[in-house]
Formats: structure tokens, C-alpha cells, sequence
């Protein structure tokens, strides 16, 4: 075989496994930024991972502070295991799956939010070709709660 066909080949080659260990990575795993719906701010960043039973959870890993406001550390308004620990290394979103019917959509999560502590029943889509997670967090799934987005980095 000729230089030129094995140098050829390999590139076709080395770019098809590329492209489809590219094409098969889980957008929802990674860093994001969450970005409080109220004031607009990131407030803080998160690790989203999955584990063996596919199930998605996001860690805190930093916080921010709206400019001129109190940066808290620590979960004061969270009840039971989370009360008074530190936020970086928090679960703040666990339990989520992909829906069965919709590869955009994820179901069944739980949604901690840090500053009230209360715990909300979560949703969430992939939005702008999945530079964007919206979570909808409801008390009891009902229609009245928030919708949040995280931007990826």
C-alpha cells in the first residue's frame, strides 16, 4: 500500500471515530452556570454527571453573590441533612432522567434551591441546540413554580 492511500486512510478513519465518539457525548453532562431568574446574575456554577442508572445530578462546585448583596456559603434555610453545610459541594439537582419519549427532555429530578432551602419536584429541556438547560421546579408538579436557566461552559 502506497504512502499516499495509508495517509488517506488514515485520516478517514481517525476522523470517523472522531466524529462519532463527538456525536455520542451526553450534552447534559459538564459545567454549567446558573443564572437566578429574579435578578439575571450566575450565582453560581455546577457539575452535571450521570451515574450507572443514568440518573443525572448536578454539584455545586462555586458560588457568586449578586453585586452588593450577601454572599452566603453555607445552606441556612435548608432543613434535615443539608442544614448549615457548605454550598460548594452540594447536591443541588439529582434524580433526573431522560424522558422515554423525548431525547431533549428530562423527568422525575429534585431541585434544591439554596436560597430558600425548599426542595421542589424538577424538569428540565435542553433549549438552543443545548447551550441551555431550563428546569421547571413545581410544588407537587403542579403549574405554579419557576422556570431557571443554566447556560452551558
Amino acid at each position: 500500500m502506497n504512502s499516499k492511500l495509508r495517509t488517506s486512510l488514515f485520516l478517514l478513519l481517525t476522523g470517523t471515530i472522531s466524529f462519532s465518539s463527538f456525536a455520542s457525548t451526553d450534552p447534559l453532562i459538564g459545567k454549567w452556570k446558573t443564572i437566578d431568574d429574579r435578578t439575571g446574575y450566575s450565582l453560581s456554577d455546577v457539575i452535571i454527571q450521570k451515574d450507572k442508572n443514568n440518573h443525572y445530578s448536578a454539584t455545586i462546585i462555586d458560588v457568586r453573590a449578586v453585586p452588593g448583596a450577601y454572599q452566603n456559603t453555607v445552606c441556612e434555610k435548608c432543613i434535615g441533612a443539608n442544614k448549615n453545610k457548605p454550598l460548594i459541594g452540594m447536591t443541588m439537582l439529582s434524580g433526573l432522567t431522560l424522558h422515554p419519549d423525548k431525547n431533549n427532555e428530562f423527568i422525575d429530578g429534585t431541585f434544591l434551591d439554596p436560597v430558600t432551602g425548599q426542595q421542589y419536584p424538577a424538569r428540565a429541556r435542553l433549549g438552543n441546540h443545548g447551550k441551555h438547560l431550563i428546569i421547571r421546579g413545581s410544588k407537587d408538579g403542579s403549574a405554579i413554580g419557576r422556570n431557571i436557566t443554566w447556560v452551558k461552559n
